[in-house]
Formats: C-alpha cells, sequence, structure tokens
C-alpha cells in the first residue's frame, strides 16, 4: 500500500460549530414543535401537499432562501415517507450550503430542523449532524421496507435516493487516518458523484471538491520538499492507484508530476457541475474570491513537471539524482527565461544581466525559501553567457545550483521517452561561515576547470595530469577517490571561459551515479584562477605513493589478541567492518615497513572504545591519520550481542 504522507483536514468541517442556544436535539415530530414554539406558532402559506407536489427543492441553500426552510422541514416531517424523503434532502445541502459558504443562516435552517443545537464544535458538530441525518436515512429505509409489506411500493428512483443518502453519510463518518480509509472515502464520493442518485451526485462533487482544495490548501502551507509528495493526493479525485507516484521509486521510473494547472483543472471539473444547478449557484458566488485567491498561490507556489522539449545534456541512467523541484532557470543562447513553465514567465538576456536580473532571481528563491536553483541549460550557450547566467546566482544568494540533465526514462514509467535529473553544484561563498559550506572549501583536493579542462591541486600543489578526454577525467577521479579516503568534498574554481557540457561531465564524474566517488563540489567564486597552473612534482609523488598502498599491493590478517573473539555472525561483522579500513593505509603515504603496520581496536560494550596504530619507521602523524581514516569508517558500528571485551590486531603488510 503506498505511504501517504499527508492526509486531508477539512477546513469546511470546522464551520458548524458556532454555538447557538443550548436545545436537546429532538426526534423529527419533537424537531417540528421547538420550529413552532421558535417561530411563535407561525405556519407557512404553503400547505404540505403542495410541498409534495413541487417535489425536489431547486432554491437557494443560504441566505434568505434558506430562512423559510424550517417551516418547510417541520410540515415535510409530517408528511408521510415521501415528505420526509424531501426533507433529508434538502438537510443534505442546507449542511453543505453552511459548510461551504459559511452562512449563518443556513447553519441556523439546519439546526432548528434538526432538532436544536449541539453543544458541541467544529468536526464534532459535524459529525453529530451527520449522524442524525444518517439515523434519519436508516429510519427511511426501515419505513420504506415496512410499506412495501403493506403492499405500499417507493419508485426506484425513491429507493436509489434512500441507498445513496445512506452510502454518503456513512463515508462522511469518519476523517481518514490511512491510506486505505482515504482511498475508500474518495471512491465512494467518486462512484456516487459519477453514477448516483442526481440529488446525491452533486452533494458527492461538493466532498470531491472539497478534497481536491483541502490538498492544494495542505501543501501549500507546508515545506517546499514536501509539496510534491502531498500535491499527488488531488488525484484520488480521479482515481485509486497513486502507487506510481507514492512508492519510492527511481525519477526514470514515476510518471510526471500534475501541473499546477491540472490541479485546478481537477476543482474545477467538480464546480462546473455544482454550477449547473441553481441551489449551488450562490454558494459558489460565495467562494468566489477565496478561490481566485488559492488559483493564485497554488499558480505561484507549487511545483511544476519539467518540460520534455528541453534541450539539455544527456548523461546515463543513475548518473544524476532526483531533482528537488527548485525553481526554475532555462538557459538558452541569447535567452534566459525564469520560470519558463509558468503562467507568466520572465525573459532575460543574458548578455546584459544587471542587478536587476539579480534582484528577480533572488525573489524567485524568496518565494520557494530553500536557495536552491535549477538550471536547465543548452549544451551550446556560449561561455560568456553561461559565466553571467552563473555569476546572477550567485548575486542573487543562491546555496545549490542543480545542472538538470536528461536521462532515458523506463519504457513503462508512463510518461516522456526522457527524465530530467540533477547535478547538484554547492555553493561555498567566502563569506558563507556555515560548517557545510567551510567544509568545501577546506577540501585538500581543489579542481580548476577553464576552457582547457580540468586541473587538480592536492594541499596546495598542483599535479601534472590533465584530463583531455572523458575517460581521462574517469581515470584521475578514481585515483583520487582511492588515494584521498578521507575526503569526500571537491572544492571548485570556475573559470569565465568554462562551457556547460565542461561542467556537466566534471559533476557527472565527481560526483554522479549510484555510488559517487565524493559526496559534494562546492563552488568557491572568490576562488582565484590560474591561467598557467605549474606542476609540482611532490604532488605527483605524493599521488603515486598513495596509489601504491592500495588494497590490491597488500596482505593482511587479523588475530585476536585479548580476550575472546565472538563466533558466529558476530566474527563474520567484524572481518567484514575491518576490510574496509584497507582502502586507508594509503593514509601512511609511505612505503610500509617491512614488518608491516599493526591496527589495535578494542571492543567493549558492543563497540569499539580503543584504537591505536604501530608500525616500525612511521612518524606520528603518518599513524594518526590512518587512526582517523579507520574511525571513520568504523563510526557506527556496534555488535549485536552482549560478550566480554576483546582487541583484535589488524596486521597490513605489502604484497610481494
Amino acid at each position: 500500500m503506498p505511504r501517504i504522507p499527508w492526509l486531508p483536514q477539512s477546513p469546511s468541517l470546522q464551520r458548524l460549530g458556532t454555538r447557538g442556544p443550548r436545545v436537546p436535539a429532538g426526534s423529527v415530530v419533537g424537531g417540528a414543535l421547538l420550529l413552532s414554539a421558535c417561530l411563535g406558532g407561525a405556519r407557512t402559506q404553503a400547505p404540505a401537499s403542495e410541498l409534495l407536489a413541487a417535489g425536489w427543492m431547486d432554491i437557494p441553500t443560504i441566505g434568505a432562501a434558506a430562512a423559510k426552510d424550517p417551516e418547510r422541514l417541520a410540515l415535510l416531517a409530517d408528511a408521510g415517507l415521501r415528505g420526509r424523503l424531501l426533507r433529508l434532502d434538502r438537510l443534505l445541502d442546507l449542511y453543505d450550503g453552511a459548510r461551504f459558504a459559511s452562512d449563518n443562516q443556513a447553519r441556523e435552517s439546519l439546526w432548528l430542523s434538526l432538532g436544536g443545537y449541539s453543544s458541541s464544535r467544529g468536526i464534532e458538530a459535524s459529525r453529530e449532524v451527520v449522524i442524525r441525518l444518517l439515523d434519519e436515512a436508516y429510519a427511511l429505509e426501515d419505513l420504506a421496507a415496512a410499506q412495501t409489506e403493506a403492499g405500499e411500493q417507493l419508485t426506484e428512483d425513491e429507493q436509489r435516493f434512500i441507498a445513496d443518502a445512506i452510502m454518503l453519510l456513512s463515508a462522511d463518518m469518519f476523517l481518514p487516518d490511512s491510506a486505505e480509509s482515504l482511498i475508500t472515502q474518495t471512491l465512494a464520493y467518486r462512484v456516487l458523484a459519477q453514477t448516483g442518485h442526481p440529488r446525491i451526485a452533486d452533494n458527492a462533487h461538493w466532498r470531491l471538491y472539497d478534497h481536491v482544495r483541502g490538498v492544494l490548501e495542505g501543501a501549500i502551507e507546508l515545506e517546499p520538499e514536501l509539496r510534491a509528495d502531498v500535491i499527488v493526493h488531488a488525484l484520488y479525485a480521479e482515481q485509486e492507484d497513486l502507487s506510481a507516484w507514492l512508492e519510492d521509486l527511481a525519477p526514470h521510473a514515476r510518471p510526471p508530476l500534475p501541473s499546477p494547472s491540472e490541479l485546478w483543472a481537477l476543482l474545477e471539473r467538480h464546480r462546473a457541475a455544482l454550477e449547473q444547478a441553481l441551489r449551488w449557484q450562490a454558494v459558489l458566488a460565495a467562494r468566489a474570491t477565496r478561490e481566485a485567491e488559492l488559483h493564485e498561490t497554488v499558480m505561484a507556489l507549487l511545483p511544476r513537471p519539467r518540460d520534455p522539449g528541453w534541450v539539455l545534456s544527456q548523461v546515463p541512467r543513475g548518473t544524476g539524482q532526483a531533482e528537488s523541484l527548485a525553481p526554475v532557470l532555462l538557459l538558452e543562447p541569447g535567452m534566459l527565461r525564469l520560470e519558463p513553465t509558468s503562467t507568466e514567465p520572465r525573459e532575460l538576456d543574458p548578455r546584459a544581466l544587471d542587478d536587476a536580473a539579480s534582484s528577480a532571481i533572488e525573489a524567485m528563491l524568496a518565494r520557494d525559501g530553500r536557495g536552491t536553483i535549477l538550471l536547465a541549460s543548452a549544451p551550446d550557450v556560449p561561455a560568456p553567457e553561461y559565466a553571467a547566467t552563473l555569476a546572477a546566482m550567485v548575486s542573487a544568494r543562491a546555496s545549490v545550483i542543480e545542472l538538470a540533465v536528461h536521462e532515458a526514462a523506463l519504457q513503462d514509467a508512463g510518461g516522456p521517452a526522457q527524465v530530467v535529473v540533477a547535478l547538484p553544484l554547492y555553493i561555498a561563498r567566502a563569506d558563507d561561515l556555515g560548517a557545510g559550506a567551510r567544509a568545501l572549501r577546506d577540501s585538500r583536493i581543489h579542481v580548476q576547470l577553464s576552457g582547457r579542462g580540468p586541473r587538480v591541486r592536492v594541499d596546495g600543489r598542483w599535479l601534472s595530469a590533465t584530463a583531455t578526454l572523458p575517460s581521462d577525467l574517469l581515470r584521475l577521479v578514481g585515483e583520487l577517490h582511492r588515494a584521498y579516503p578521507r575526503e569526500h568534498t571537491i572544492s571548485l574554481g570556475l573559470a569565465t571561459n568554462v562551457q556547460h557540457q565542461q561542467l556537466v561531465d566534471l559533476l557527472a564524474a565527481l560526483s554522479g551515479g549510484l555510488t559517487p566517488a565524493f559526496l559534494a563540489v562546492g563552488w568557491v567564486p572568490e576562488a582565484a584562477i590560474e591561467a598557467e597552473p605549474k606542476p609540482d612534482p611532490a604532488a605527483d609523488r605524493a599521488l603515486a605513493a598513495r596509489l601504491r598502498l592500495g588494497p590490491e599491493s597488500l596482505t593482511y590478517s587479523r588475530a585476536v589478541t585479548q580476550g575472546t573473539a565472538p563466533t558466529g555472525d558476530e566474527w563474520a561483522r567484524v572481518e567484514r567492518a575491518s576490510d574496509t579500513i584497507l582502502a586507508c593505509v594509503t593514509e601512511l603515504e609511505a612505503p610500509l615497513p617491512k614488518r608491516g603496520v599493526v591496527l589495535s581496536m578494542s571492543f567493549d560494550d558492543h563497540k569499539l572504545v580503543e584504537l591505536n596504530a604501530s608500525g616500525a619507521k612511521l612518524g606520528r602523524a603518518q599513524l594518526e591519520a590512518y587512526e582517523a581514516c579507520a574511525k571513520e569508517r568504523l563510526a557506527g558500528f556496534r555488535l549485536r550481542e552482549p560478550g566480554v571485551a576483546f582487541t583484535v590486531a589488524l596486521e597490513v603488510r605489502a604484497a610481494n
């Protein structure tokens, strides 16, 4: 069953709780007596026979028209089974009129006709109304059955009305608290709206309308990153299975997200059905201002699906990650569009971006609140335009730029052949004192990307290696990943002559894929760009020394030096954990002693309590770097079963 991160809590259910005079609830007859007293004994001019002859009431359910309902409904309560059918239909309409128009007169008439006000408020008051109406519907069903036995048969239309009223009110009884209950409730409303009795179908349309509106209002109130999971719940107004959106699937397997316009069309379909009935036109008119405000907010804030027609760089499936549905900049040669799929996209000239352009981008970021931009750039954008666009995003205080790329969608995903995913580029400004920005700026590995390709600097020293071909870049990144196992981030400097495809290729190699070499790449806009980086032979020697200490060039053994080793699966877990430490030997950055290096790991109370490295001819700084890397690899490792303390030694030597 799909997950359900959000459940609708309809505001309309709160509108029957205005506390009136405390009058005990009574039966239908009791309600009629109460009305006579409240109205000073006055009686309507029209006898019950005229009301029965007129049939279903197609008059407004709010305002002055509803003020006369208590008298009419009192007469119908005493007009036999068919009179009570008409009365139940009107009570349902008054209930919805009071809820959806917040109309005091409809609320007053409803409570008087039901036999008196309730002491409850809000949702509890609504539930009490539903209970009273459901009791009346069941009473009519019993009365109809009794009359059938006496030879008086209701028409098929009247029998259908009673059955559908019971179905509607039964679905109204409880707020959904799970995916299953929400699916069941909206399914009942859909069936009634599509095939139910015409006098019940309109009430079902109100409930589906209310569901969609509640979803939209709820999504707007949430954080932007949560809205996509919420808005799809509006589709329950049309279909039962939303697993394609709600299950934890890769972006390649998901259908496109419904757009704000498509979601609003769901609401409008039910609104249009209600506009056909005279009794609902005043209610809809009363809601017009609020709906216009909601429409404007929905179109401005809810995420939009990505246009499959965008011209983007293509990468292999699995390279990018799901994008965050952030605001979009669409960059093409000579044109920069802000929110291109919105109803009012703004167009700028990337050859002449000024402070006003940065302010427009900043306003777009402020509406979203996350500081993230999706940059959908064509690969052939000229370098000066590309550099100006990146600078404008930095001036707008963007914190993350997601480079939009295309990957092939799965054939059965039900959407376009291509899906938009992202390669994130974090911005680490010099004035950003956050821990994440500092970690990015302080990375030992720095990459400078220019029109001539990437160059790498480690600990302030330039490597001689260049990456002319994509295969060269992948090889260099793999070597850096193996040689520096403690480095999880890369700092980046960008020259003004960089092409978009170059940056895509670099990010794909550094942080792309299911098992990325590095977790994050941070662009430091203030980083100085060296026109001709001078290689340092010491940097090349250090990299080569580290690569010679890779796991493939080592032999190792394990032995328990103190205590008793755990058995079975526990010892197997210790072996697997210690195997991950082999990648840390590169931190020694020197040939291994002939007798190797020993790492002693002491465990007690389910966890690692001490770790020490030793080896002849190795400096303390080298051993401490090895220990620090090992601690990182063992962070969070715990034994599952209680046992005595023990120490295991991992001895590593160079292979012959």
